[in-house]
């Protein structure tokens, strides 16, 4: 820091000085994973459809499966996903040489818990109230939305009534997603902001993971599933319960989809939805009362060690690095072209 006082000029602080080289370095870094990542995914999809269109092989246009069948397509997207989502952060850090173990659990703190059982029952029933309290956030800023005459892009769903078509859209767009999306922005996008701050971390990792659904609809969702999955991880080391909780969510959003293709009409589907979320949101918050009532350290607020750097100045080293601009503007642009 360098300013007036007292006793005259105040020197630079060397130490800010590295804190600000550092951030950038790893700002670069994460902002490169989170471009490539979504660069990546668009391109294949586009091209890989393109591809096969010329071979005669899919007929884009036809139907939401582009002709090849909904088992064809779910076999196609899910290669498509594994290489889009899940080859950028392992080969950016291979070529920046950096050894990352993405789900290494995390370094130890004394607010760390090492959960039981029981406990990560508890923790992942908390989840999942949150993400049912951010379905209706979603719902409510989409509302506000359609008001400015903006539409989130249609969201076509790959099921039917067959278990076959569940068992596959449950590995597609349930396991799949948790456990590479996990080790992403959990595994390595978060495990490398954690210097920084676990606060600063979580923010910014869970607003990269919120934007690289490129949807405006999604956004604020995954924003807050980011946060909550981001906050799990810190709070007990581990990634993968963050993963669990990623599946549940998803789990949870395809069996009351596949269980509203058998309802008789859409408020019965509706009226079963609310069902499930109030039994999930009940459960939710008696765990998070029995975590308090047991002094669990996983329903503590975050404690920052103290920092060199400000908010503010991390957030403006962060905001000036290419690698994060580029990664933001690449997604406000796939946003803005699938928004109606």
């Amino acid at each position: 820091m360098q300013g007036y006082n007292s006793g005259g000029w105040m020197p630079p602080d060397p130490n800010a000085a590295n804190q600000k080289q550092a951030l950038r370095r790893d700002a670069n870094f994460v902002g490169i994973i989170a471009f490539s990542t979504t660069l990546l995914l668009q391109l294949m999809f586009f091209m890989v459809f393109f591809i096969l269109s010329l071979l005669g092989v899919s007929q884009p246009g036809t139907d939401i499966y582009y002709g090849l069948g909904s088992i064809g397509f779910l076999i196609t997207y899910s290669i498509i996903y594994c290489i889009g989502i899940g080859l950028p952060a392992p080969f950016t850090a291979l070529i920046t040489d950096r050894r990352i173990r993405p789900f290494d659990r995390f370094d130890e703190t004394d607010e760390q818990i090492r959960p039981n059982a029981l406990q990560i029952i508890l923790i992942l029933f908390a989840g999942l109230s949150i993400c049912v309290l951010s379905n209706f956030a979603a719902s409510y800023i989409m509302m506000i939305l359609n008001e400015l005459g903006l539409q989130p892009p249609d969201m076509p769903s790959y099921l039917d009534k067959s278990v076959l078509s569940l068992i596959l859209n449950i590995i597609v767009f349930a396991l799949f997603p948790a456990i590479l999306e996990e080790m992403v922005y959990r595994g390595y996008i978060l495990r490398i902001l954690k210097a920084h701050g676990d606060t600063f971390a979580m923010v910014i990792s869970s607003l990269l993971f919120a934007l690289m659904h490129a949807n405006i609809m999604q956004i604020p969702f995954a924003f807050i599933i980011g946060l909550t999955c981001a906050f799990i991880a810190l709070k007990t080391g581990y990634v993968w319960i963050a993963v669990m909780l990623h599946f549940l969510n998803n789990f949870m959003s395809l069996l009351l989809q596949y269980a509203g293709l058998f309802s008789a009409n859409e408020e019965q589907s509706q009226r079963m939805i609310m069902i499930v979320f109030s039994i999930v949101g009940i459960l939710g918050l008696v765990s998070i009362l029995i975590l308090y009532a047991t002094a669990n350290k996983a329903v503590r607020r975050i404690e920052d060690k103290a920092q060199t750097l400000t908010a503010a100045q991390k957030t403006g080293v962060l905001l000036l690095s290419p690698g994060i601009i580029i990664s933001i503007l690449l997604s406000l642009f796939f946003t803005i072209i699938t928004t109606r």
